[in-house]
């Protein structure tokens, strides 16, 4: 099939492809960008691959930079911006995957079809010329239709090859809205406990990404039928299941972080930090979700619990609990912030030294339980934010 028009990603690309086929060399838009076209959803990267060698590009365009070349990988830097920047790979084929990730080494071939044979599913396997013929030399465009996810070949060796395309084809199915077919399926499973070789980091990224699917029920059912959830840190297959049946069936997430919470919530007596530090997260990302689980598990709000957590955590625990069907009054969040004089102890009128200027009083522990006592009864609206009302109250302490 041929596109009808190109979209203006790859046109602005096309200049690119050209020259490289000026000098003799096949050129060719390949992968993900490729299926989304199709699908008629948004561009995110444009991949290219072409019969020259790595060193031949570098001939070919003036400004590039070896981002991987051993792998064939060469960033041509076509214009200015960033959007100008294409990496630019040779058609190759991958020795063994003794790590179960990245091959041992990879050669370079002159055949569009050897390269696109080593590519995980048949959706990601398409090529587009710069006149938008498109290349589908494994079916996929059928798999399109069917919203089917198939391997290119053999699905026991794609897994083997490299064992996180296992997530990625849950991420995929919640996604894309695709089924597995059935031999790929029954790879997935008999591959699962290959995923214990891979990067925690790596295996985040794709379970992050299925969560935050438009049919994310899809990925996690997926998840807990393949077995796979028994080789990622610590989840529990009974946390799962109730992720799937307590919430509301149309919920999506709002954010990465809402969805670690609601899926933590369902496990008991979980130390969300601990758990997370096993998935090698920010602290930063962690502290947040680990805030949302805390907040998940209090009756109502107040003034102390708004300016915790900060009205835009509570209003992401005000969903997760909507969602899992329990009652709450969904304005009392917004009147309570509304009522807060301060949100953060920045913005109190006073500092420490302020103190230590008025009252001659030392640093130390003495200090730091004034400050913090002005602080809670400033946000409780028990003590005006105002200079001389503090000191009044300072004063009395005193």
């Amino acid at each position: 099939m041929k596109l009808e028009k190109l979209p203006e990603e790859f046109v602005q690309a096309k200049p690119v492809l050209e020259k490289i086929i000026e000098h003799g060399f096949e050129a060719y838009f390949v992968g993900g960008s490729v299926r989304d076209i199709l699908l008629g959803r948004e561009i995110h990267d444009v991949d290219i691959a072409t019969s020259a060698y790595p060193e031949e590009i570098k001939d070919i365009f003036p400004y590039t930079i070896d981002v991987g070349i051993e792998h064939g990988t060469v960033l041509v830097l076509a214009g200015k911006s960033e959007a100008e920047h294409y990496e630019i790979t040779t058609f190759r084929t991958e020795s063994k995957y003794t790590d179960y990730r990245r091959p041992d080494h990879v050669d370079f071939v002159r055949d569009l079809r050897e390269d696109l044979k080593r590519r995980d599913f048949t959706v990601n396997a398409f090529a587009c010329d710069v006149n938008g013929q498109i290349i589908d030399l494994f079916d996929g465009l059928t798999d399109l239709k069917e919203r089917r996810l198939t391997a290119v070949g053999s699905a026991l060796e794609r897994f083997n090859e490299d064992a996180l395309r296992i997530m990625r084809a849950m991420r995929f199915a919640a996604t894309l809205d695709f089924q597995i077919e059935n031999k790929t399926f029954l790879a997935m499973c008999e591959s699962a406990h290959l995923l214990e070789k891979i990067s925690v980091e790596r295996i985040f990224i794709e379970f992050d990404k299925l969560l935050l699917g438009q049919d994310w029920r899809n990925g996690l059912t997926l998840l807990l039928k393949s077995g796979a959830y028994k080789y990622l840190p610590d989840l529990q297959d009974s946390a799962l299941e109730k992720v799937l049946t307590d919430l509301s069936v149309d919920f999506h997430f709002q954010n990465s972080e809402q969805a670690w919470a609601a899926l933590l919530t369902r496990f008991s007596n979980i130390d969300v930090k601990t758990f997370l530090r096993k998935w090698k997260v920010s602290n930063e990302f962690a502290k947040f979700v680990a805030d949302l689980v805390s907040a998940y598990e209090l009756d109502s709000w107040d003034l102390m619990s708004l300016y915790h957590f900060g009205l835009e955590k509570v209003l992401l625990v005000d969903e997760l609990k909507v969602a899992y069907g329990l009652k709450i009054n969904r304005e009392q969040a917004v009147t309570i912030n509304n009522q807060l004089q301060i949100h953060d102890k920045s913005e109190i009128v006073i500092a420490g030294k302020d103190l230590m200027e008025e009252f001659s009083l030392e640093p130390g522990p003495e200090l730091g339980k004034i400050l913090k006592i002005i602080e809670e009864k400033i946000v409780k609206n028990e003590l005006k934010n105002e200079q001389a009302a503090i000191f009044a109250e300072v004063k009395k302490m005193l």
